[in-house]
């Protein structure tokens, strides 16, 4: 297993983890805000933009997640757009993709506070490693699909 930063050639295996995962854990137009997100990684040298990582093994991509620094929020870094091919669920990679993205937020900006946002069906994953819910709107993502927005303070 091989995390590292994503390149534009990992963009079809990206996009099969999200499909694997919709529509339990993705609304249907989330895809699009996700195709855009990896198409602004590809050559951008801007500063807002995430860094982002995926996870390889054996020359596939079973998971892909990022975070990012909110210009707003000094001291805070949010995650984003994680997820693990659904080949790969219930391995620890989601798990080991997650404590890697925290090392290298307080690598980057030591005692920052974590945010995100998640649903209804993952956030209890987060909550095992530290993160508490801050607020719930029901039916934020689409119908039946909950917003659950969550903070881990180091």
């Amino acid at each position: 297993m091989t995390i590292r930063p994503y390149q534009s050639s990992d963009y079809s295996g990206c996009i099969r983890a999200f499909e694997g995962n919709h529509p339990e854990f993705f609304a249907d137009h989330e895809k699009a805000e996700f195709q855009d997100l990896l198409n602004g990684l590809s050559g951008s040298d801007n500063e807002d933009t995430p860094f982002y990582y995926v996870v390889e093994i054996e020359r596939q991509i079973a998971a892909c997640a990022g975070f990012y620094f909110p210009d707003n929020q000094p001291g805070t870094a949010g995650l984003v757009w994680g997820m693990v091919a659904r080949e790969f669920h219930r391995k620890g990679i989601g798990k080991q993709l997650l404590i890697f993205r925290l090392n290298k937020i307080q690598e980057l900006c030591p005692g920052a506070s974590v945010i995100l946002d998640t649903t209804q069906l993952s956030f209890p994953f987060f909550e095992k490693l530290g993160f508490r819910i801050t607020q719930i709107t029901r039916d934020f993502y689409a119908p039946g699909l909950d917003r659950y927005d969550m903070i881990l303070i180091p």
